[in-house]
């Protein structure tokens, strides 16, 4: 029997094995181990735990810690009306709503766009209820004098 020969590219790969982990998870609500996916998915337990950070990375997934076992759920993303985001430059900043174990929360995440797609470069989750502080304490520091006078300083 002749073995399949894929042809597509190193890339084309790794975005496929990226989807079908975070799909597999997605299917999965009640969370999986790695152990779980690996034998579930075929997928390879190096190449399981890589995408997996990446999608910890990206805040598609979340993690719990049960005893020595490491579970994954999706996060649930509320796609609502008023979702935002906005450019500078090159960035791309994501404003949206997650919803998880842990609560609800804000999470904003900044991408960059790399060939066709657009790549996590770093996030913060606020939970809901803080949500209003934060933007209290961004005003404060947004109208600082620290501020003011270095923009100042670099003929801003």
């Amino acid at each position: 029997m002749k073995k399949e020969v894929d042809n597509s590219s190193p890339f084309e790969r790794e975005s496929e094995t990226h989807e079908k982990i975070h799909s597999h998870l997605k299917a999965h609500p009640r969370g999986l181990t790695t152990q779980e996916i690996e034998q579930q998915t075929n997928i390879s337990r190096k190449a399981v735990e890589k995408h997996l950070q990446m999608l910890l990375f990206s805040n598609d997934i979340y993690m719990k810690q049960v005893g020595s076992a490491r579970i994954y759920y999706p996060n649930h993303r509320y796609h609502h009306l008023d979702f935002q985001y906005f450019d500078i430059g090159k960035k791309r900043f994501y404003i949206d709503l997650i919803e998880n174990d842990y609560g609800k929360s804000i999470l904003v995440q900044q991408k960059i766009k790399e060939a066709d797609k657009w790549i996590t470069k770093g996030s913060v989750f606020i939970p809901l209820e803080a949500g209003e502080e934060f933007l209290k304490k961004l005003k404060g520091v947004l109208s600082s004098k620290k501020l003011k006078m270095g923009a100042e300083k670099n003929g801003k």
